[in-house]
């Protein structure tokens, strides 16, 4: 399956309290790999964990850094360390 990571599909202005990783399969582990991770309001953690479900990665929810000036829906792509405005 090809992984695509872009913008959330929804434009909020919600303050960013959660941060969900998205792990991919490596090393026999389902956790194996950090590709991605999707910043997001608590009104939108349900929607970035369907996200990575649905890309058949495994979402991991932690809480966001603080201070966070980051916008719901951004995401940041490990595989090429970019970081993908919302």
């Amino acid at each position: 399956m090809s992984i695509t990571f872009g913008t959330m599909p929804h434009i909020c202005t919600g303050g960013v309290t959660a941060a969900v990783e998205a792990y991919s399969p490596a090393g026999g582990l389902a956790h194996g790999s950090l590709d991605a991770t999707a910043y997001v309001c608590p009104a939108h953690v349900d929607t970035a964990r369907t996200m990575w479900t649905d890309q058949g990665l495994m979402p991991f929810t932690a809480q966001a850094a603080k201070p966070n000036t980051t916008r719901c829906g951004a995401i940041t792509d490990f595989r090429d360390s970019t970081v993908t405005p919302a």
